[in-house]
């Protein structure tokens, strides 16, 4: 079955809700300093981009390429 645009906009949405959420618990910080964190990501970039399929992954995988970003270990994206 196709996802359709409502569905993949719903899910981008989620993750990103949950990766705003995640931040800013982890990093002590507001909603709103860790939504411009998260913009300003890669994963982010990503993760709008419908033709990877990010937005179908769980959130904790796309919480561990966020971090692995972070950490300048974009290499590992690779290896899947």
């Amino acid at each position: 079955m196709k996802a359709t645009t409502v569905n993949i906009n719903k899910s981008i949405q989620n993750l990103s809700f949950y990766l705003v959420q995640r931040i800013s618990r982890e990093r002590q910080c507001s909603e709103e300093e860790a939504l411009i964190k998260l913009l300003k990501t890669m994963t982010y970039e990503l993760l709008q981009d419908r033709e990877s399929g990010l937005y179908a992954e769980s959130f904790e995988y796309v919480w561990s390429m966020l971090q692995d970003e972070e950490s300048g270990n974009v290499a590992s994206w690779m290896r899947g």
